[in-house]
C-alpha cells in the first residue's frame, strides 16, 4: 500500500463495485467515502488489524471529519472496522476457526439461492448467468485494475443469480455477507493465483449450467462446495491456522 496513495487527496471509484443495495448504506458524502473505503477492503489495500485515523481519511477526501466518522460508523456496523478506546478505528482481525465458520454458514444460504434460482428462473436469464460465469478469467491478479474487475465480474454473476431466485427480502440481508466474504478473501491475495481464480470461475460456470438445466439438487450441492472452500483455496486458512 504505497504511502503516496493515502497522502492524495482521492477520486471515487463507481459504487457498482462495492455496493449490492443494502438499505442502511449512508447516503451523499458519508456514503461515498464509506463505498471507497469498502473498495479498498475488498481489494486488499487495508489490512487485517490496520489502524485507519479519520483525521487522515479526512484529509485525503478533502472533507471535514464528521461524513469519515459516519462512514467509519457503518463500516464498524457492518462489520469491517472496530473501534479502539483512545485510538480510533482498525480493520477487523477475525481468527481462521471465525472466518471458517462464516463461509460454511454463508455456503448453505448461497446454495439455498442457487436452488431458488434452478426452479424459478424465466426466459434467457440462465443463459445469461452461463455467459457472465465464462467471462473474464484473468491472467494476473496483481494490479488493483485487475481485482476490481474480477470483483465486478463476481458481483454481475451474483447480481444475476439472486434475480433468478426471485427472494428479494433474503438477498438484502445476504449482501452484507457477501460483501464481508469479498474482504475477507482478498486478505489471501498473495495466493489467490490466476490457476485459482480459474477453478473458481469454472465452478460457477458449472453452476450455472445446473441451474440452466433445472437440475435443483446438483445446482444446491455445487454452490455449497463452491462457497464453503474459497477461504481453503486461496490459501487463507492453511496460512492463518488456529
Amino acid at each position: 500500500m504505497g504511502q503516496a496513495r493515502r497522502n492524495e487527496r482521492e477520486t471515487f471509484f463507481p459504487v457498482e463495485l462495492v455496493s449490492q443495495g443494502t438499505v442502511a448504506d449512508p447516503s451523499g458524502k458519508a456514503g461515498r467515502i464509506a463505498n471507497e473505503i469498502e473498495r479498498r477492503m475488498m481489494v486488499g489495500e487495508y489490512k487485517f488489524g490496520e489502524t485507519l485515523s479519520a483525521t487522515q481519511l479526512a484529509r485525503q477526501f478533502d472533507t471535514s471529519r464528521q461524513p469519515v466518522s459516519a462512514a467509519l460508523a457503518h463500516l464498524r456496523s457492518s462489520g469491517f472496522v472496530e473501534v479502539l478506546p483512545q485510538v480510533g478505528y482498525r480493520v477487523v482481525s477475525p481468527s481462521a476457526t471465525e472466518i471458517s465458520d462464516f463461509f460454511v454458514a454463508l455456503a448453505k444460504l448461497e446454495a439455498a439461492a442457487a436452488a431458488f434460482a434452478a426452479r424459478r428462473y424465466e426466459g434467457d436469464e440462465a443463459d445469461q448467468l452461463v455467459t457472465i460465469a465464462e467471462r473474464g478469467d484473468p491472467n494476473s491478479l496483481e494490479t488493483t485494475a485487475q481485482r476490481q474487475g474480477y470483483v465486478a465480474n463476481l458481483n454481475d454473476y451474483q447480481r444475476m443469480l439472486w434475480t433468478m431466485a426471485r427472494s428479494p427480502a433474503l438477498d438484502g440481508r445476504v449482501s452484507g455477507m457477501r460483501r464481508l466474504a469479498s474482504f475477507y478473501l482478498w486478505q489471501g491475495m498473495t495466493t489467490l493465483v490466476p490457476p485459482s481464480a480459474h477453478l473458481l470461475i469454472m465452478e460457477r460456470a458449472e453452476i450455472a449450467r445446473a441451474i440452466k438445466a433445472r437440475d435443483v439438487t446438483r445446482a444446491e450441492i455445487l454452490m455449497e462446495k463452491h462457497v464453503a472452500h474459497k477461504p481453503h483455496l486461496n490459501g487463507f486458512l492453511l496460512n492463518n491456522a488456529t
